[in-house]
C-alpha cells in the first residue's frame, strides 16, 4: 500500500477560503459595531441634551408643578430611560431607570437639578445591526461559493485531470492527453505534460524498433554461429579423416606394395629382409599414429579431473635427461631456468612428461637439428608457468591459430602426424590449465603453458 495522503487541493482551498472569510467577517463585524457604538453614543448625547433643554423650558419651576404625566409619556415612548429632579432643599423625584451616570444634566429656573438618562441608540438600531450582519454573512457565503467554483474550474479540475492522466501513463498508456485549460500556469503545465507524453511515445517507439533490430541481429548471429559451428565441425571431421587416411593409408599402401613384391618371389634373401624391415617400420608408423589418436581422444576437456600432483621441476629434469640421449638433440643446446621451490601442480608425472616431450620434439623439429631451446618454469598467484621457446623460423602465420588442431603440420609426409600439439592441448585442458603459442620478436616460437597449483 502507498503512503496515506492528506487533504486534497479542493479541500485545502475550501478550508483556506473559509478561514479567510471567517476572519474577515469577524473583523468587519467588530469594526462596524465599534463605529455604530460611537455614532450611537454621540447621537445619545445630542438627544439627551435636547430632551433636557425641552424639559427645562417646559418645566418652569418646581413651584409651578412640573408635569409627571409628560415625563411618563416620554418614558413610555422610549424617548428617555429615566428622569431625576432634585430640589434645592434636597428633595428627589425619580421616573424610570436612573442607574449610572446621567446622559445630560441641567438646572431649572427654579434652582432644581434635572438629570436625564436616554436609551442607547434608537429603537431600530438592534434590528438594523442584525440585518447588517445577515447581509454581510450572505455576501460572504456567495463570494465563498463563487470562489470555490472558479478555483475548481480553473485550478483543481485541470490538476485532477493531469493526476488521472499520470496514473494512466504509469500503467503504460502513453497515448493519454489532458486538455490545455485553466489558469495560465496550469495550462502551461498541461501543455508540458502533453509534450512529455509525446516524447515518451517517440522514445518508446524508437526503443521498440531498436529492440526488434537487436532481436533480428541476434537471430541472424545465432543462425550464422550455428552454421559456423556446423562448418567448423565438418571441416574438423574432414581434416581428421584426411589426416587419418594420409597417415595410415600411405604406410598401408607401401606395406601392400612390398608384400606383393615379397610374394612374387623375385627377391633374394637380402632384399627380402630389407623389405621385411621396411614393412616393420611402416607398421610402427601406423601404430604410432593410432596411439597418438587414442591419446588425443582419451583426454577430453572436462572429463574427470586428475587428483594426483607432481613436481614440475622433477618433470623438467627427468624429461631433459631423456632427450639428451637422443640423436636429434645432439646439436641442440638446452637452456633451463627452473625455480626449484615451485609448488606442485595438478596431474601425474607421466602425463606432464608426455606434455613436455611433445613440446621439446616440436621445437627440435623446427630447428632441424641445430639451435637453442629454452625451458623456464615460474610460479605466481597459485599457478605455475612453463615456457618452451626456440630460435628457429617460428610458426607460419596462416596456421598459428590452428596449431593445436589435429593433423595440422608443416612437416613433409611421413615425418610427423600433426597430433603432438593437439595431444598437448588436450592434456593441459584436462588439467584445468591453458596453452598458447606465439612467435617471438627475436625470432623463433614460444609455447606457454599455465597450470594450476595443487591444492
Amino acid at each position: 500500500m502507498g503512503r496515506p495522503f492528506g487533504l486534497g487541493l479542493r479541500s485545502q482551498l475550501m478550508v483556506a477560503l473559509i478561514i479567510a472569510f471567517g476572519a474577515a467577517f469577524v473583523l468587519l463585524s467588530l469594526v462596524t459595531a465599534r463605529l455604530d457604538e460611537s455614532e450611537n453614543t454621540e447621537e445619545q448625547r445630542h438627544r439627551a441634551n435636547g430632551l433636557v433643554q425641552a424639559l427645562v423650558a417646559s418645566a418652569g419651576s418646581l413651584g409651578e408643578g412640573f408635569g409627571a404625566g409628560s415625563i411618563n409619556e416620554m418614558i413610555s415612548q422610549g424617548l428617555v430611560d429615566g428622569v431625576e429632579i432634585q430640589s434645592e432643599d434636597g428633595q428627589v423625584q425619580r421616573w424610570g431607570r436612573t442607574v449610572g451616570v446621567p446622559d445630560a444634566v441641567a438646572r431649572t429656573s427654579g434652582g432644581a437639578d434635572l438629570r436625564v438618562w436616554v436609551p442607547v441608540g434608537g429603537r431600530g438600531d438592534a434590528a438594523r445591526r442584525s440585518l447588517f450582519v445577515f447581509y454581510l454573512g450572505l455576501t460572504a457565503l456567495v463570494v465563498l461559493l463563487l470562489s470555490y467554483v472558479l478555483l475548481t474550474y480553473f485550478i483543481v479540475r485541470p490538476i485532477d485531470e493531469m493526476r488521472r492522466a499520470s496514473e494512466r501513463m504509469a500503467e503504460g498508456n502513453l497515448r493519454t492527453r489532458v486538455p490545455v485549460r485553466g489558469a495560465a500556469e496550469v495550462a502551461r503545465l498541461a501543455s508540458a505534460f502533453n509534450e512529455m507524453a509525446s516524447q515518451l511515445r517517440a522514445d518508446r517507439a524508437a526503443l521498440q524498433e531498436r529492440l526488434e533490430e537487436l532481436e533480428r541481429a541476434t537471430d541472424e548471429l545465432t543462425t550464422a554461429q550455428e552454421q559456423l559451428v556446423r562448418s567448423a565441425r565438418l571441416a574438423a571431421v574432414g581434416r581428421l579423416s584426411a589426416g587419418v587416411a594420409h597417415e595410415i593409408g600411405n604406410p598401408l599402401a607401401a606395406i601392400r606394395g612390398m608384400l606383393d613384391l615379397v610374394q612374387a618371389g623375385d627377391l633374394d634373401r637380402d632384399e627380402e629382409g630389407e623389405f621385411v624391415l621396411r614393412i616393420q617400420r611402416e607398421t610402427e608408423r601406423i601404430h604410432h599414429t593410432i596411439r597418438d589418436l587414442l591419446d588425443f581422444s582419451r583426454h577430453e576437456p572436462g572429463q574427470g579431473r586428475i587428483e594426483s600432483s607432481a613436481s614440475l621441476a622433477e618433470v623438467v629434469e627427468d624429461t631433459v635427461k631423456l632427450v639428451d640421449r637422443q640423436s636429434r638433440f645432439r646439436d641442440i643446446a638446452l637452456e633451463l631456468s627452473v625455480d626449484q621451490s615451485l609448488p606442485r601442480v595438478r596431474g601425474d608425472h607421466e602425463r606432464l612428461r608426455q606434455l613436455l616431450l611433445n613440446l621439446l620434439f616440436n621445437a627440435a623439429d623446427a630447428l632441424s637439428g641445430r639451435g637453442t631451446i629454452e625451458v623456464s618454469a615460474t610460479g605466481a598467484n597459485g599457478r605455475v608457468q612453463l615456457v618452451v621457446s626456440d630460435d628457429g623460423p617460428g610458426i607460419e602465420g596462416e596456421i598459428l591459430d590452428q596449431v593445436f588442431d589435429p593433423f595440422v603440420t608443416t612437416k613433409p609426409a611421413g615425418q610427423g602426424t600433426g597430433l603432438g600439439l593437439a595431444v598437448c592441448h588436450t592434456i593441459v585442458d584436462r588439467l584445468g590449465g591453458s596453452i598458447r603459442a606465439e612467435n617471438r620478436s627475436t625470432g623463433g616460437a614460444s609455447f606457454e603453458v599455465s597450470l594450476p597449483a595443487a591444492q
